[in-house]
């Protein structure tokens, strides 16, 4: 009898309590870090890039996250950050930041779902707070 392997299961993304507890490492650092998760048409993680910052930020455009995801056949993404102070408001960098990303990426076919702020206290996603624009 031939022996069975269990398949990997594939880590699913749908919602902001899942995005938060995946990238719960970024919460206890002391820089800021900006990740994309590349999700597929059921939500399931098919790549990841990270982008390393400073204490007070993370220098990036949309032209440096959007070519991972697309070479990975993503057809939708959730931008998440840590913010070291532990504040879970996001700033006008981090709203001006999203809403410029949302509008590459939809140029590029690409859905834009969230973007979550993560801290050692909690998480907040920026789609349910209203401070997303609706896709």
């Amino acid at each position: 009898m031939p022996e069975q392997r269990e398949q990997p299961v594939a880590l699913c993304l749908r919602d902001a309590v899942a995005v938060a507890a995946h990238f719960r490492d970024l919460a206890l650092l002391e820089r800021e870090v900006l990740a994309i998760a590349g999700l597929d048409h059921r939500g399931h993680l098919v790549c990841e890039h990270r982008l390393n910052g400073h204490a007070f930020g993370v220098p990036a455009t949309p032209r440096d996250l959007l070519p991972a995801v697309l070479r990975a056949g993503a057809v939708a993404a959730i931008l998440v950050h840590n913010h070291p102070s532990g504040r879970l408001a996001p700033s006008l960098a981090d709203v001006t930041f999203t809403a410029r990303f949302q509008q590459a990426a939809a140029l590029c076919g690409l859905q834009l779902l969230d973007h979550v702020i993560v801290t050692a206290g909690g998480w907040l996603s920026l789609r349910h707070a209203g401070w997303m624009e609706p896709t």
